[in-house]
């Protein structure tokens, strides 16, 4: 049994040097859109896609190990979570609590990389829209609202409009 804990606890160690790397990457990439540096948001696109599939490659691990060293597991976990896992497994508690522990510091990873997931989805969304604007503007939507040099709003095809209006 000491042999599986130990297998899990590396494994759950390395999910959450993958968590970690994640939240690296995921700095990088909004440091990349604020910087409108498409190469490198290419480059930390292909770094979390590897690094999402090494963790199922990890997660799938686990489940191995708890199949091979635990039957009966698949019974006591019907979806696979790390807490269901934790409290299913039937290990004495040094062991479990170990586990436990990694298991809080990669659910506060997990939040982490979370937030910043949502951030720089709102960091695209934005700089797309500067973008739309911008093409609008080049190419002289008629449709939509502008701004003259006099600062009014005009709704006509005025080729001498500033800005778009936003609504």
């Amino acid at each position: 049994m000491e042999k599986a804990a130990d297998s899990i606890q590396t494994l759950l160690k390395e999910k959450l040097a993958c968590y970690q790397q994640l939240h690296l990457v995921l700095k990088a990439e909004k440091k990349a859109i604020g910087n409108i540096d498409l190469g490198m948001i290419w480059e930390t696109t292909r770094a979390k896609k590897d690094l999402i599939g090494k963790i199922e490659e990890l997660r799938n691990n686990i489940l191995v190990v708890c199949r091979n060293d635990f039957p009966g597991m698949d019974k006591k976990t019907e979806n696979f979570s790390l807490g269901a896992l934790v409290h299913a497994l039937p290990l004495p508690n040094k062991s479990k609590n170990d586990i436990r522990q990694i298991k809080r510091t990669i659910d506060k990873e997990k939040d982490i990389v979370a937030n910043f997931i949502k951030a720089n989805q709102i960091q695209v969304k934005k700089h797309l829209s500067i973008v739309d604007n911008i093409m609008a503007l080049i190419g002289n939507n008629p449709a939509q609202a502008r701004y003259t040099g006099k600062g009014m709003v005009t709704q006509g095809g005025k080729s001498n409009c500033l800005f778009v209006a936003q609504v």
